[in-house]
């Protein structure tokens, strides 16, 4: 691109990290799949989480003009895109906030069951709180007793790599 502009080059090297970060997303979802242990899963689910939240940063990143297009328009995905769910990235970033929230409306009685991987209903006692609980049959990761799809936010973010990817081979 012989008179490629600060913006272009912006654009183009942000599109290139959103692929890189949805193969990471990819790679770690896929190794959820290997089964190798609760710490090894709760990396992978981690680092998904992680990945997927710096794309949906990205896609949110605007230009700066008056008024700002962000990359997400530039890929064409909407704002309403499932990869803008970074609800649970953020429960894992502020976990001490969420526990003492969590303690405060469950009292200091509660059963708590943390860091399991597991078929959810070979876990459900009465009483018992799911903390962090990862069931790789149905792909649910469930935080505070909140389920989150993870495979659904696999398939938004795999849609993004292929934005992206099309957008790159376009551009060149």
């Amino acid at each position: 691109m012989a008179n490629r502009t600060e913006k272009d080059l912006w654009i183009e090297m942000t599109i290139r990290e959103i692929w890189t970060q949805a193969n990471l997303a990819e790679l770690a979802y896929r190794n959820l799949a290997l089964r190798a242990g609760t710490d090894a899963s709760f990396s992978f689910i981690h680092a998904f989480l992680t990945h997927c939240a710096n794309v949906s940063e990205m896609l949110a990143a605007g230009d700066g003009e008056n008024p700002p297009k962000t990359i997400g328009e530039v890929l064409e995905v909407s704002n309403g895109s499932y990869i803008h769910s970074r609800i649970f990235r953020n429960h894992l970033a502020h976990f001490d906030k969420r526990v003492r929230e969590w303690i405060c409306n469950k009292g200091t009685k509660a059963v708590a069951g943390a860091t399991s991987v597991a078929p959810k209903s070979k876990l459900m006692i009465p009483g018992k709180s799911l903390v962090s609980h990862y069931d790789p049959a149905n792909k649910i990761f469930t935080f505070m007793d909140e389920d989150f799809n993870i495979s659904a936010l696999y398939d938004e973010v795999i849609k993004v790599k292929w934005q992206a990817d099309i957008w790159v081979k376009n551009a060149g």
